[in-house]
């Protein structure tokens, strides 16, 4: 007897806890490339945005080497993109929209969240703990796209200040 869908959902979720995640990067930078852009185009809201801005968004992160993957069992189940600015950088970017330099992207003490993409809450966890460990106790800034309109986080990683710490 085949279970119910309910069910059935409820036993792939269990199973997904069960299996470990890490973190990878590609070593080569185009295939990185390519996995990412059609990983974060598969997710709201990054499937929206222009082709030439989200290709070069993230080709930007992949060259910076400043992306990872979530993987499960060989599968890509999350990705997180940032850069590194100044404070200044940081802020015209995330409240005037001022685009920086990929040179201003990596040459900072300010880890400026990009993009976050995740299947499931294990996968965004894991991702967190990555950027967390890596940055700790580097200010951080990421601009939150809600229903309510955008907020810009603030915080520090790795030392429980803020949501997103």
């Amino acid at each position: 007897m085949k279970p119910s869908a309910a069910r059935e959902r409820s036993l792939l979720r269990r199973v997904r806890n069960l299996t470990v995640v890490s973190i990878q990067q590609v070593p080569d930078v185009d295939a990185a490339t390519g996995l990412a852009v059609t990983y974060v185009a598969a997710h709201d809201p990054f499937g929206a945005y222009r082709a030439d801005r989200l290709v070069g968004a993230v080709a930007g992160q992949v060259r910076r080497r400043h992306y990872a993957f979530a993987v499960r069992d060989g599968v890509a189940v999350g990705y997180a993109g940032w850069a590194l600015c100044t404070p200044e950088i940081a802020k015209r970017w995330l409240e005037s929209n001022e685009m920086p330099t990929s040179e201003q992207c990596s040459q900072g003490d300010v880890l400026v969240v990009t993009m976050v993409v995740a299947d499931d809450p294990q996968a965004l966890r894991r991702l967190h703990a990555y950027l967390r460990k890596r940055y700790k106790g580097l200010p951080y800034m990421g601009l939150r796209a809600s229903k309510a309109g955008r907020s810009i986080r603030r915080g520090r990683m790795g030392r429980g200040e803020g949501p997103g710490s």
